[in-house]
């Protein structure tokens, strides 16, 4: 799955426990792929089916909390940051080949 349009991102949040690891601990699927606007890094989490954050983390700033938005605002974030997240998406797909 790479997203090339944004009907892409929006499969993505439908299958994103596919792509994402899992945190027992804080009970949450979550992906993390680089943030080129922030330079920094972004980890998204699902904690159920409808309840989504960010958080965004690099050398110079650390956001405060996670940021909870809607699966439509999550969906343009995608789509924003879509070279990031396909060259991560691009690596589980080599991942699960191995």
């Amino acid at each position: 799955m790479i997203i090339k349009r944004k009907r892409d991102a929006e499969e993505l949040l439908s299958n994103f426990e596919i792509v994402a690891h899992y945190d027992k601990e804080g009970n949450k699927h979550y992906i993390v792929f680089e943030d080129f606007v922030r330079n920094g890094q972004c980890t998204m989490m699902k904690y159920d089916d409808t309840s989504f954050s960010i958080h965004g983390k690099g050398e110079s700033y650390c956001d405060e909390n996670e940021q909870f938005i809607s699966k439509d605002e999550l969906a343009s974030y995608l789509w924003k940051h879509r070279k990031a997240v396909n060259q991560l998406l691009r690596s589980v797909q080599k991942e699960s080949v191995s």
